[in-house]
């Protein structure tokens, strides 16, 4: 199926999709990660003014500064989730290897938790993420599972951003096959200058298989070389890799968030606002005072028949001084001062309301707050991270099901629950509750329902007290309420 080498016109080929979101996810991209990536890339987001002269815009350049919000409050979101308990059934038939692949997903020690923290960061930024079960490849071809296991052979998840995925195909919202694209850097040779590799990997319901080239970039990451030859669209390039991974179907799995759960689409645009205001009210600072009028000083000219004429520039440093009759210097006024700060304390708001949707109380005086009061700012974070929280425990038992059929084990009881409960209580409104439901007439209550109804109520209130409980903990205790009020007994 995959020939010897293939142009690089259909290896660079990308989807429309890709194609649309790529600049909005690399813009995305910058505004999260913030520092010297940013500081690199600066001129993308403060274009210079029409007329503004190089020096001065190069000089407005360096007063470049950016307070990362939209980081800040994504990693609020992710740490809200964090502490939401992950229950996982199933895993019995192979406890030891679960317990391996759970503390190390990767082979490179990446823990399970960590897995997740990362999937949910991914999707908040970039609307979806890829999951590709894999082996390691090894010299020796195991016989059977035993030799695998002494081996040290055992299968591992890793994640492709949409960065990284330029082409795909899909069915029925199931993947067909997909291309991702890395460029990644040689520094084997201490004696040699380090080289890049692109590597183009295809993926499909039979093979693995890789393309690989040393290549040089040009200044918009596009490929310019090809070991060491100008590239065209009809470079080739070799196949490096073709593996059969017998999974039957392909090893990949794609996590994405319906537009409305997108935060990052919505706030960039704020970020980017704040960071443009914020660059502007900071150059505004540092000039202190700016000169706005100007008057030459002319000398008389003995030569009476011609008229004096001075072409020199302005010697202000400044833009667009005005030339008039007299020489003025002026200050920037408080107001705007503060109207600059007040415009940046609110779209920093803005930015935090779009992602936490509501559970921002900490900047609208949380710590004058009751315990109620807060539970109240925080409801509809608390719904909104419910729903990545049921998106997450459905992805993720889609991927432990993926893994059990690479290790060659049983996975269809395997069960993923929680992610439900966030921890807002604290200990004293936790005893408060408890002391609220002891004061509850359930005799009164049960002579007044439906047995069925009473049941429903009774499940509810338990469920809500408790918090993350998994299938089986639930259905233990939706047998013990049963029994707890069956006729004749004693409460």
């Amino acid at each position: 199926m995959y020939p010897n080498q293939l142009t690089l016109e259909t290896l660079e080929s990308q989807h429309c999709e890709y194609v649309q979101l790529l600049p909005a996810l690399q813009e995305i991209d910058l505004l999260v990660s913030g520092g010297f990536k940013l500081k690199n890339s600066i001129r993308q987001f403060l274009s210079q003014r029409p007329g503004e002269e190089s020096e001065i815009y190069e000089t407005r350049i360096k007063k470049y500064t950016y307070l990362n919000i939209l980081s800040s409050s994504i990693n609020q979101q992710v740490a809200k989730l964090a502490n939401a308990t992950l229950t996982i059934d199933g895993l019995e038939t192979a406890p030891d290897f679960w317990a391996e692949f759970r503390e190390n997903t990767n082979l490179s020690g990446r823990s399970e938790k960590e897995l997740i923290t990362l999937l949910f960061r991914e999707v908040l930024k970039f609307k979806k993420i890829f999951v590709h079960a894999d082996k390691p490849q090894v010299d020796v071809v195991p016989q059977n599972k035993l030799q695998e296991e002494s081996l040290g052979i055992r299968p591992y998840v890793i994640t492709y951003s949409p960065l990284q995925v330029t082409n795909w195909s899909e069915s029925k919202g199931k993947l067909s096959w997909i291309k991702v694209r890395q460029i990644t850097e040689d520094t084997s040779n201490p004696l040699a200058p380090a080289q890049k590799i692109a590597t183009w990997t295809f993926i499909d319901g039979s093979f693995v298989a890789k393309y690989s080239a040393i290549v040089e970039l040009d200044c918009k990451g596009n490929i310019s070389k090809i070991s060491n030859e100008n590239a065209n669209p009809k470079s080739t390039v070799a196949l490096v890799s073709l593996i059969e991974h017998g999974f039957g179907e392909i090893p990949v799995l794609k996590l994405e968030l319906p537009d409305e759960l997108w935060i990052c689409d919505q706030a960039a645009s704020k970020a980017l606002e704040h960071l443009r205001t914020d660059c502007a009210k900071y150059d505004l600072l540092t000039l202190a005072y700016f000169q706005r009028t100007f008057k030459r000083i002319q000398t008389p000219d003995s030569d009476l028949e011609h008229t004096y004429t001075n072409d020199e520039p302005i010697p202000t440093g400044l833009q667009h001084v005005i030339e008039l009759e007299k020489f003025e210097w002026a200050e920037p006024r408080g107001y705007i001062v503060q109207h600059m700060s007040d415009s940046l304390k609110a779209i920093e708001d803005q930015v935090r309301d779009l992602i936490s949707s509501g559970g921002v109380s900490a900047t609208h005086g949380a710590i004058t707050q009751s315990g109620i009061s807060k539970k109240l700012d925080f409801h509809k974070q608390e719904v909104q991270l419910k729903s990545y929280g049921e998106k997450l425990c459905d992805f993720y038992q889609d991927v432990l099901e993926l893994v059990a059929v690479a290790a060659g084990i049983n996975g269809d009881n395997i069960s993923v629950t929680g992610l439900n409960s966030f921890e807002d209580d604290t200990l004293d409104s936790l005893l408060l509750d408890l002391d609220d439901i002891s004061k509850l007439d359930v005799q009164g209550l049960k002579a007044k329902l439906p047995p069925t109804i009473f049941n429903i109520v009774y499940e509810q209130l338990v469920s809500l007290l408790a918090g993350n409980l998994s299938a089986p903990q639930k259905e233990q205790v939706k047998k013990e309420i049963a029994t707890l009020f069956q006729p004749g007994t004693l409460l």
